[in-house]
This record gives structure tokens, sequence and C-alpha cells, in this order.
């Protein structure tokens, strides 16, 4: 299940930190078809702005009036290498329609535009036991992600999986310049956390964006790829850690030279 090299805490010096990816290294997401969401998150978003009795346009001049700035905001982020903030977006075409809602509501709407993806993820089983045996042992954790999703939607969803007081340190890249694998992000995080490169690990689950993006960055980093990725790929990639799912952390970290592993 594990794929490790063993590393003595002498040559891999103090870990005070490890930093995690989000989508599908701590929330796992079954596959994201990004048309059927949008749908989705179109109706159910639509059906609750008529529940607060506005007058709204037709479905379909609603729905378009979003999807395509989307499109347009998609494209620039590609070529822009730079993520947006979907409820930035949001918000502007509700302007253009003429839907005004109290400050709050906005942030109520995002997460019902947000829904399809959460209840379509789930989190590893004994994720809070290891979080909490490294929080014991004043490990100090963050998060790093690359996402067009506004945080109060990522922050509700760890919220409702029992994970956001783990979390102090956030960095999400719709609300930053930068991201993944970017060295400025990591930095970002390692600056907040108080903690050196060498003195941090990264687990994520992209090899291009997350294992060599904090490797450049001078961190070791671990790869949990998701179910239909070969692990064979590890090795020309030149990744030494592997895992399954979160749990095995309890057995890869104390072979790293991190840390012990307590008793819960």
């Amino acid at each position: 299940m594990i794929q490790g090299k063993k590393v003595s805490r002498k040559d891999a010096g103090m870990v005070n930190a490890v930093l995690f990816d989000l989508a599908n290294t701590l929330l796992n997401f079954r596959e994201l078809q990004l048309k059927p969401m949008f749908i989705e998150g179109s109706r159910d978003s639509y059906r609750h702005l008529q529940t607060l009795g506005l007058p709204l346009p037709d479905f379909k001049r609603y729905s378009m009036a979003h999807l395509r700035p989307f499109q347009r905001s998609l494209l620039w982020s590609h070529i822009c290498r730079r993520d947006f903030n979907c409820m930035d977006l949001m918000v502007r075409v509700l302007d253009r329609l003429n839907i005004q809602l109290p400050k709050q509501e906005y942030q109520n709407l995002a997460w019902i535009w947000y829904g399809p993806a959460a209840r379509r993820s789930h989190v590893d089983r004994g994720t809070c036991e290891v979080l909490s045996n490294l929080r014991r042992q004043g490990i100090k954790l963050a998060i790093i992600s690359n996402t067009l999703a506004p945080a109060c939607c990522l922050d509700r969803h760890l919220q409702e999986e029992g994970l956001l007081e783990y979390f102090p340190i956030r960095l999400y890249s719709s609300a930053t310049r930068y991201r993944k694998p970017h060295r400025e992000i990591f930095r970002m995080a390692l600056h907040e956390l108080r903690v050196q490169p060498d003195q941090a690990i990264f687990v994520g689950d992209l090899l291009k964006t997350d294992i060599r993006g904090a490797q450049r960055a001078g961190m070791r980093a671990i790869w949990k790829p998701a179910a239909n990725q070969p692990r064979t790929k590890s090795r020309s990639a030149g990744v030494h850690h592997v895992i399954r799912n979160i749990a095995d952390l309890q057995h890869l970290l104390p072979e790293m030279g991190v840390c012990k592993w307590a008793a819960a």
C-alpha cells in the first residue's frame, strides 16, 4: 500500500509542518464533469432565488448569463495561469440581471452553486485521527489548493467534514495571485507557518503541480495518486514516497523520520 524510502531524521532535518492539497487529497471527489455540474448548480441556484420571491429572467437566460462569462474567464485562466473566484463572477452576473441580494445571501448562493461538487466528495477513513495525532505532536498543518471556488465554500465544506479546525492556514489560488506549481504560493504558506522549506512536507495528488512544485520550492513531497493512476509513474517523476489514503501517513511519516506515532 505504501511505497517509501527510509530517511533518517539527521538526513531529513527536523520537520515542523505538513501541508496538504485539497481536491483528491483531503477531499476525494468522484469524477467531476463540468457541464452536468454547471447545469445542476444553475438549476439549484435558480430554484433558491425563486423561493426568495425575486423577479427573475427565464431559466435559459439566467443559465446562459452565467455560462458565457464563466467560459471566458476559464479561457483567461488557462492563458494567464491564474485562477479566478467564481463567487466574484456570480455577483457581477447577478448585478447585470438586476438581482440584488444581502451580502450574506451571496455566500449562501455560492454554496448552492458549489453543492454538486460537495455531494460528490468523501474523506478517507481515519483522516481526522491522523490530523489529530500530528497536531498533538506540535506539527503545523496547512492547505494549499488550486481552485476556482470561493474560500467561504471550501471552508464550509471542510467544516462539514470536520476538518477545518486542523488548518488555521489555508491558501486558495482563487484568492491569491499564484497557483501551484508556482514557488510563491508554497513560500506564502511556509511564511505564514514560520517554517523553512526543508522543515516541511507536502502531500498532493498531481505530479506536476503538487509534487514537482513542492520539490522545486525546497520541500519533500508525498504523492497520493488517484485510484486509476499507476504507481509506476512515481519512479520516472522522482517520487520516493507514495500513499493511497491519508491514514497511510501514520506508517510513512515515522519512516521518514518526521515523528513517532502516538496512541490516540
